[in-house]
């Protein structure tokens, strides 16, 4: 067998269907939950027990208060955690002193500002992607994202798939190390997007693409860890991750590639030792979510009987209008000779024993599962920035947790693999040579990390401005403080700041020293002056002494 036929051949397409069928049949104990919170919580989402989830039928929900709890926590997520608006994230060494030497600031600096531009809408759809992928966090408790670089367009491809596509298999150490898609594509599409010259598309979808075809052609891609990795051998063996595009049509293998690192992403909101699928804050929702519907469905059918009665009649000739009663007309039959009524309204006064208290206690648990008092800030206004901070603190607590897992399982790795692209295409400068084998890790700078940091700052301002009237009574106090590390702990305290803008305190005893050493001899050439201003008149009395003698 050559080289193509190996890497073409169909068991590696027969395999990637076996798994997902394998996997499918472990996901289905979480599947029914998963279609509720859709039809309740989540409508754009769905049928993730059939074959083909775009033909669902998408369900129409008698109350918005669940959908506007998720969005705002999906928003709140986004805010808090990945928010474009910040640079959320930074790099580091484990060395502190190291990172803070000049020339390591300066790099670090520049590679993140690059890392942070390869996220930005010129070349990635990483936030809105991002955003779909925390309201399915919030909703469903976890969410698939995928990344690879289009060196064509050059462009980063982020996207975030319907769960409904996607099926995993974790490690003994609950991590996530196997993930299968299972999508469709019309035979045209489907020659677009392998136009590789080593992709290998089956002649049965070239017969169809010719005859103008729609129909559905089933694809999968199967992602996993290469056994056989060797770092010095060619092509997809090379790679620590094997990705296998496989075609339903004869088990065909389409595409054979592989990936340095994991190029799919599943964050979990709240999973369980040995779970391979996570909860999240729509499981706990549900209860809620589902008393509410049908709290709003019994509202709504009492007002409808109120508002359009069933009408009793003795027989078809009572209501000549077809068993319809319009308002203007006239109803023959409707009494007799004797003017008795012949048509009655069914007796509906009796109350269906819902009050606006409990349902309105419903969307607060609802609200609740959500964290929607500390998501939104809605109606609140003249807010200070303490406060601010207080809220963003209460958010932290409440979700810190959950919020650690997203970025260990998504941010995280995120990050790791666009630098790694990043240096792998020639996009980043070369580090100092002191940094050779120094270990590069992730800082994280999100909004809710940066609001506890801000109170760090705000705390040592006041106890700066505590030690001022204690200082008045005794210096000692202000020895106590030392300049290098408030300066420090301030920095840190806005973790915004870039890190080249401090020097190191090497650097800073030399400056220091070097003033010191000015202004000391500022101080004799001073003093050399008012001695010489002193002795001006001395010498002038001796000079005219020696006059008169003479």
């Amino acid at each position: 067998m050559n080289a193509v036929t190996q890497l073409h051949s169909s068991d590696f397409a027969k395999e990637a269907m076996r798994r997902w069928d394998e996997l499918r049949a472990k996901r289905s104990i979480h599947e029914q939950d998963w279609e509720d919170i859709a039809r309740l919580i989540r409508p754009q989402r769905g049928g993730f027990g059939m074959g083909d989830h775009r033909q669902r039928i998408h369900e129409k929900p008698l109350s918005s208060e669940p959908i506007q709890a998720n969005n705002s926590m999906a928003s709140g997520i986004y805010a808090g955690i990945t928010n474009p608006a910040n640079r959320w994230f930074g790099l580091q060494t484990p060395d502190k002193e190291f990172n803070n030497w000049q020339p390591m600031a300066e790099w670090l600096d520049v590679v993140t500002a690059r890392t942070v531009a390869s996220f930005g809408l010129a070349a990635s759809s990483f936030y809105p992607s991002t955003f779909q992928g925390y309201s399915d966090i919030s909703a469903f408790g976890q969410f698939a994202a995928y990344d690879e670089v289009d060196l064509g367009e050059r462009r980063f491809i982020d996207q975030v798939f319907s769960l409904a596509e996607i099926v995993v298999d974790i490690d003994a150490w609950g991590r996530v190390v196997e993930m299968v898609r299972k999508f469709p594509l019309k035979p045209r599409a489907a020659l677009r997007h392998y136009k590789k010259s080593s992709d290998f598309i089956p002649p049965k979808i070239k017969e169809m693409a010719e005859k103008l075809s729609n129909d559905d052609i089933w694809f999968y891609q199967h992602v996993f860890l290469n056994d056989g990795y060797s770092a010095k051998s060619l092509g997809p063996k090379g790679k620590k991750w094997l990705s296998v595009h496989a075609c339903e049509i004869d088990s065909t293998t389409v595409r054979m590639s592989g990936f340095h690192e994991m190029p799919f992403y599943f964050p979990r909101w709240d999973v369980d030792s040995g779970m391979t699928y996570g909860t999240g804050p729509g499981f706990v929702a549900l209860a809620s979510s589902r008393a509410n519907h049908l709290m709003e469905a019994a509202t709504l059918r009492s007002s409808q009987f109120a508002a359009d009665p069933t009408l009793l009649a003795p027989n078809r000739n009572a209501l000549p209008l077809q068993g319809k009663v319009r308002p203007g007309e006239v109803l023959y039959g409707g009494v007799n000779t004797r003017g008795d009524r012949m048509v009655h309204t069914l007796d509906r006064s009796g109350s269906i024993g819902l009050t606006i208290e409990e349902k309105r206690q419903k969307v607060e648990e609802i609200k609740n599962a959500f964290h929607y008092a500390l998501m939104s800030l809605h109606n609140r206004t003249g807010l200070n920035t303490e406060e601010l901070q207080i809220i963003e603190e209460a958010k932290l607590r409440n979700w810190a947790p959950h919020g650690d897992r997203i970025m260990e399982e998504y941010a995280a790795r995120k990050v790791e693999r666009r630098v790694a692209m990043l240096w792998r295409s020639g996009q980043l400068p070369p580090p100092p040579q002191e940094a050779a084998g120094m270990p590069l890790g992730v800082r994280y700078q999100s909004a809710a990390q940066m609001a506890l940091r801000a109170r760090e700052g705000l705390a040592i301002r006041q106890f700066i401005g505590d030690l001022g009237p204690l200082a008045q009574t005794d210096p000692r106090y202000l020895d106590r403080v030392s300049p290098d590390g408030l300066v420090e702990a301030l920095h840190d305290a806005n973790p915004s700041l870039p890190a080249s803008i401090l020097r190191p305190r090497e650097e800073a005893d030399a400056i220091a020293n070097a003033r010191a050493k000015a202004q000391e001899q500022q101080q004799q050439a001073e003093q050399l002056t008012d001695a010489a201003k002193a002795a001006g008149p001395l010498l002038q009395g001796l000079n005219a002494a020696q006059g008169n003698q003479q």
